[in-house]
């Protein structure tokens, strides 16, 4: 690349891009247990990569995720993307992140082992009191919806605000998802 940016030989667009990205991946998949002091470092080599190129937010999301051990981590998260990315992009970002909050694959290892009414009160607590129901609306969808011990009365309350919600997004997703719910209480395995 020469000083504005530009490749020299014309064969690779970016390349330079495109090794942070693989080489942020690769960093991800291998995080295992760190101690504190580790995990601060990586959240600010995370949040300094947000602040000079904000179109890794994904990628910043995904190891802040991983990273986080509490509620209040994943709203450091929220609180971070909204401060440096434009509100469309944030929401984009937000969707992209709702998959890995649900995961099953380490991508969020304190949401991983909470217990099923743990993890609905999680939900609540970033729908009511931070106002980001579309950064849990997969893993109530996924985690709790479809469980058998989930309270049904305050899971199709809070399902019919969500399908009558302002955000677009948010309504289209709620409208689109299906109950699994029988009228004798149990899961209807059709509609998993």
């Amino acid at each position: 690349m020469d000083s504005n940016q530009n490749t020299i030989d014309d064969q690779n667009d970016l390349p330079v891009y495109h090794r942070l990205n693989n080489l942020l991946d690769l960093f991800i998949a291998s995080i295992g247990e760190i101690d504190l002091q580790q995990r601060e470092c990586f959240r600010s080599f995370a949040l300094s990569i947000l602040q000079f190129e904000i179109t890794m937010a994904a990628f910043v999301g995904k190891l802040l995720m991983k990273l986080a051990q509490n509620k209040e981590d994943l709203e450091e998260l929220l609180t971070s993307f909204q401060q440096y990315l434009p509100a469309v992009y944030f929401e984009h970002i937000l969707i992209k992140l709702a998959s890995n909050l649900s995961a099953n694959d380490g991508s969020c290892p304190f949401v991983q082992q909470l217990s099923i009414d743990e993890k609905f009160q999680l939900a609540l607590w970033f729908i009511h009191e931070k106002n980001q129901p579309l950064f849990v609306f997969d893993l109530l969808k996924n985690d709790v919806f479809n469980k058998t011990s989930v309270d049904k009365q305050q899971c199709q309350v809070l399902l019919h605000q969500m399908r009558q919600s302002k955000n677009l997004l948010l309504r289209q997703q709620a409208l689109e998802y299906k109950v699994p719910w029988k009228k004798d209480e149990s899961i209807n395995d059709d509609d998993k």
